[in-house]
């Protein structure tokens, strides 16, 4: 490897080793690594299988959906490196798929037919005992190289490690119940990633990209995240600031959505505990964020409104060329002025008030307390 490939793979530990945290998320470690190992030399693609209880494997993690259904399809056929390596707990590869195993002609016409001609599968292994599959898909016949395959094991292990820390005794219940857990939120963060598909008009890999990134910005786990937006806003009213979240609207915002934003906007609110007063402030910092959307950001953008750790939230994102520079700046416009007032306005409602602004789009994430917000002082915008 290349000094720049050391310090890429360098890098790599060092954002795995940041999600090993007390409660960490297993699907967002596992996805962060199947994308890192995906970054390694010679590698296209690459994706993570994990046995269940009773032995058989599971799908957990791809870096792309082309990786995804390839993996699937080995796991319902019952045929490929990936599984022979999970069977014999030893690393298996075929670098030619234009030639492949006899044992895998099925999986090696569906592998060429996704773009890829070489597969190097590397057992996750914990002492003896191999918990999981590393799959590294390839665009060209050949081997990898060794530097490559031996960093593919270290993340191999590492994925085996970071399923087990901080757990020393009685591994093998508590690795199946993580297990376990991790294939019902897989089950979650599908049928999520088809709500959002639906709802945002985006195709299935983008939809799971602004799934992932919806997970990051509210500060809640992916797996949790899902769930709150496959169930939606059903059931009585939470009980307590810990229930779990809620998912209240997402929708597509133009200039046609506009009442029904608001009026969907102020029933979210009331049902949730805000009172009148209230209410009018919540909907007025969501409609002046979406007016704004409308009028700078394109022509539209896309609203997510949420709840949890006892407060209303909002994100309302854009495409648009973002806040210039002159604008960033939060304070009320003098009384002759035309427009200018959005920003002020929420800023003077809301508790919390974050703008994420750039050439790509514009994201402003609002918090809205269920009992009295403490309005902060205006602030400034970040880029």
């Amino acid at each position: 490897m290349s000094t720049s490939q050391e310090q890429t793979l360098a890098q790599i530990f060092v954002d795995l080793s940041d999600t090993l945290v007390a409660d960490f998320d297993i699907i967002e470690f596992l996805h962060l690594l199947s994308e890192h190992c995906a970054e390694l030399p010679g590698v296209q693609a690459a994706g993570i299988m994990i046995g269940d209880n009773p032995g058989n494997l599971r799908v957990m993690a791809s870096s792309s959906e082309q990786a995804r259904l390839l993996e699937l399809f080995e796991v319902e056929a019952d045929q490929g490196p990936c599984v022979d390596c999970f069977v014999s707990g030893t690393a298996v590869a075929d670098p030619d798929l234009g030639a492949p195993d006899p044992r895998w002609a099925r999986f090696a016409a569906r592998a060429r037919e996704a773009g890829f001609h070489a597969v190097h599968a590397i057992p996750m292994r914990l002492r003896d005992d191999v918990v999981g599959v590393l799959n590294l898909f390839s665009a060209r016949s050949g081997g990898l190289e060794p530097a490559v395959l031996d960093s593919a094991r270290a993340l191999a292990n590492t994925a085996a490690l970071g399923l087990l820390q901080h757990r020393a005794i009685e591994y093998r219940q508590v690795l199946a119940e993580e297990v376990q857990h991790a294939m019902n939120s897989r089950v979650s963060i599908e049928q999520a990633k088809g709500v959002v598909a639906e709802h945002l008009g985006l195709d299935m890999p983008a939809a799971f990209a602004e799934l992932r990134r919806f997970a990051a910005r509210s500060g809640l786990r992916l797996s949790d995240l899902a769930t709150a937006v496959t169930a939606g806003d059903h059931g009585p009213p939470p009980r307590s600031p810990d229930d779990r979240p809620r998912v209240l609207l997402l929708q597509l915002v133009d200039v046609h959505a506009l009442a029904g934003l608001r009026a969907a906007t102020g029933r979210a609110a009331v049902r949730h505990g805000l009172s009148a007063s209230q209410t009018d402030q919540f909907v007025l910092a969501v409609h002046e964020a979406a007016v704004n959307t409308v009028r700078h950001g394109g022509g539209g953008g896309q609203v997510l409104v949420w709840l949890a750790a006892g407060a209303l939230w909002a994100e309302i994102s854009d495409q648009g060329g973002g806040i210039p520079d002159d604008k960033r700046v939060i304070v009320m416009p003098d009384p002759g002025s035309e427009g200018g007032r959005g920003l002020a306005l929420i800023d003077k409602v809301c508790a919390v008030v974050d703008i994420q602004t750039g050439v790509s789009g514009t994201r402003l994430l609002l918090g809205y307390p269920l009992d009295s917000p403490v309005l902060p002082a205006p602030g400034t915008v970040e880029g």
